[in-house]
């Protein structure tokens, strides 16, 4: 078996033009499985206007460094193990078709006869090698679909389908005897097909189906996917050098007028800290189900904070009032912000409306005032664990 293989590596990868085509299938294969974690993400950059095109050419490739923190050391050798079995997989493919399709048509049987043939199952063991080639990228592309969410199970799947395609190729690519090519019926095709790849086809059927069914009750749930430390560190560079966000009169004067999709970014005393910055941005996204509040305290869209500003002068009854009053006392700065800025009046509007609207506690106002500061600074009066 092993010199089967060898035998077939050789013939195949002494050619240049494989060895690029599987270099080509690696870094398309493995850009694909790091980046499909982030898709959300990386749409949201590509369409923003807050990033130059360098910025966003930095971050996207920043994603790469997701490898490290968004796999764990399992996935990600699965991973690896996947891509470059794929990458073996379709220079082999790809040889073993141009080669047998020469020698069929030095044998005298036409393109079309042999390529029907092949897929029509008119010889079974080519017809196991074109099945079981599909067989395995079909699990590929599932597997890489459903890795990140904890589905390791089907990447051993994959890395066995693949394996086993990468065997019948380099078996058939050691036999180069072109087959008698016969007019193949569907009684005789379900017939010629091996059971053990029949079974094969039912499991990546049934796992394609739950791949597509996963991904659209994800999305229906709302599912947000994190955003790598890599990428969040490219914004906060962006947030910390280049903020609008000032602590005047005249600038909460100037949220009524701002144009519908500007943002408010930056922070308004000091400098912002990359600790504290992870810190409330982690945490905030305990609230990420509720619109209403920023899951940036350092970027904020200006509708939303004409909205929560109009809610500073609601009136509460005297049970919602206690909640508030409850907040105004034990929150770090003793209010929704440390001076009566347009925070004050934005996340003051914000912490009436969540009261009002979704029963808020005063604990809970307390909680999303702390981690809304956007004073900047490394937050000393935080207690880190």
């Amino acid at each position: 078996m092993l010199q089967t293989f060898l035998f077939a590596f050789n013939q195949v990868f002494s050619k240049p033009k494989y060895i690029a085509l599987s270099i080509t299938a690696f870094i398309f294969l493995l850009s694909f499985s790091i980046w499909l974690p982030n898709l959300n993400f990386l749409h949201h950059i590509v369409i923003s206007d807050t990033f130059s095109s360098s910025q966003k050419i930095g971050i996207i490739s920043s994603v790469f460094g997701s490898i490290q923190t968004n796999f764990s050391p399992f996935s990600r050798a699965i991973t690896l193990t996947v891509v470059v079995l794929f990458s073996i997989n379709i220079s082999l493919f790809v040889y073993f078709i141009l080669r047998a399709a020469k020698l069929s048509k030095e044998a005298g049987i036409s393109t079309s006869g042999f390529i029907f043939g092949m897929i029509g199952v008119g010889c079974a063991t080519c017809g196991s090698v074109i099945l079981s080639s599909f067989l395995g990228v079909s699990a590929t592309a599932g597997f890489i679909g459903i890795l990140p969410l904890k589905g390791q199970e089907f990447g051993l799947l994959s890395i066995f389908l693949l394996s086993v395609s990468i065997y019948f190729l380099s078996k058939k690519i050691n036999d180069p005897i072109v087959c008698n090519v016969k007019p193949a019926t569907f009684k005789f095709l379900i017939r010629a097909v091996p059971v053990w790849l029949k079974v094969f086809v039912l499991i990546a059927v049934a796992f394609i189906a739950g791949v597509i069914i996963a991904g659209r009750f994800l999305d229906r749930g709302g599912i947000g996917i994190d955003i790598t430390k890599e990428a969040l560190a490219a914004k906060f560079e962006k947030l910390s050098q280049s903020g609008n966000s000032s602590c005047s009169g005249t600038f909460a004067d100037s949220i009524d007028t701002m144009k519908q999709g500007s943002r408010i970014q930056g922070s308004c005393c000091s400098l912002m800290n990359w600790h504290r910055y992870v810190e409330q941005v982690e945490g905030l996204k305990k609230y990420k189900n509720i619109a209403e509040i920023p899951p940036d305290p350092y970027d904020i869209d200006s509708d939303l904070a004409k909205k929560m500003k109009s809610h500073y002068d609601d009136k509460l009854n005297p049970d919602q009032q206690k909640e508030y009053d409850f907040a105004m006392k034990n929150s770090d700065e003793k209010g929704p912000c440390c001076c009566k800025c347009w925070r004050w009046y934005v996340y003051g509007g914000l912490a009436k409306y969540l009261i009002q609207n979704y029963n808020f506690t005063g604990e809970q106002i307390t909680e999303v005032w702390n981690l809304s500061d956007g004073c900047g600074g490394e937050g000393d009066h935080v207690n880190h664990k």
